[in-house]
């Protein structure tokens, strides 16, 4: 990923956001069909991009001695979390704020469901900690 990646995202998006609005004045319920496209457009750029990402955090996880059973833990929030915003901004930008909160906190339950484990063991560690 380099700094010439943005410039592609932002070009995609310019060229949604023109589409779109030209789109609007002739065929409003099609607009968000360009907007839903753009944006999984720049989504999958963005994918592509993040297998030098998992690459990386392949590598610190071989290297890591402690905490090893937390790291798909964190893994799992952050891809719960980046998902869960991504379709709240898209239902939130086809005008549907409800579905899109909804999906906002539905994002939230489920990473304090899967953060339960983590929370479960830093009470135990306390806990052995105050007794000895």
């Amino acid at each position: 990923m380099n700094i010439m990646d943005i410039f592609q995202i932002a070009a995609i998006a310019l060229c949604g956001v023109i589409t779109a609005s030209l789109i609007r004045e002739y065929k409003p319920e099609f607009a968000i069909y360009i907007v839903i496209a753009t944006v999984l457009v720049i989504f999958g750029f963005i994918l592509y991009q993040l297998v030098s990402v998992f690459d990386f955090l392949g590598t610190v996880y071989e290297n890591v001695s402690y905490g090893k059973a937390f790291f798909p833990i964190l893994l799992k929030v952050l891809a719960v979390a980046y998902i869960a915003d991504f379709v709240a901004q898209v239902c939130k930008d086809a005008g549907e704020e409800a579905i899109g909160g909804k999906v906002e906190l539905a994002g939230k339950v489920i990473i304090f469901y899967i953060a339960v484990p983590v929370m479960m063991s830093v009470l135990e560690t306390l806990t052995k900690l105050l007794k000895g």
